[in-house]
Parts: C-alpha cells; structure tokens; sequence
C-alpha cells in the first residue's frame, strides 16, 4: 500500500497520474511521489467503492488502519 486517497471521478484521478508519469503537469501531489518507485509502472491500482459512507471518513479511517498497524502513514500519504 501507498497510497490511499479519495476521488469524485476515479478515471480522472487516475488520468492525472498517468500524465504526470508520462513528464506531463498534473493536478495532484500524491502521484509525483508514486512515480519516484522504481517499479511505479508495474504499481496495481485497487478500489473500494463507498455509496453508503463519506468518503473523507473512508480515507481518515483507512490511513489510521494503516497507520496503527505499519506505524507511519502510507509511502505518498505525506500529511493528514
């Protein structure tokens, strides 16, 4: 695990890593970190999907499973 994060449209999220990985401008700081991986390009992307909660709420709580069982925040989770 790297990174957790929310997004309103996933494609668009994920698009804007592409675009960064691909040396072009990209809107979100996280996926600068995730392209520093050497093997960032192997990376598998996996989701959850949340209807029934907030997403925000979804992500504090993941970050704080994370961080409560690994001890520090996930690799391009820099700040909470």
């Amino acid at each position: 695990m790297i990174y957790i994060g929310k997004a309103a449209v996933l494609r668009d999220r994920l698009r804007g890593y592409m675009r960064f990985g691909e040396g072009k401008p990209a809107p979100h700081w996280g996926g600068r970190y995730i392209w520093q991986l050497a093997d960032a390009k192997s990376l598998l992307v996996c989701w959850k999907a949340t209807p029934d909660e907030a997403p925000r709420l979804v992500e504090r709580r993941l970050i704080q499973e994370f961080c409560a069982q690994y001890g520090k925040r996930p690799f391009a989770n820099l700040s909470g």
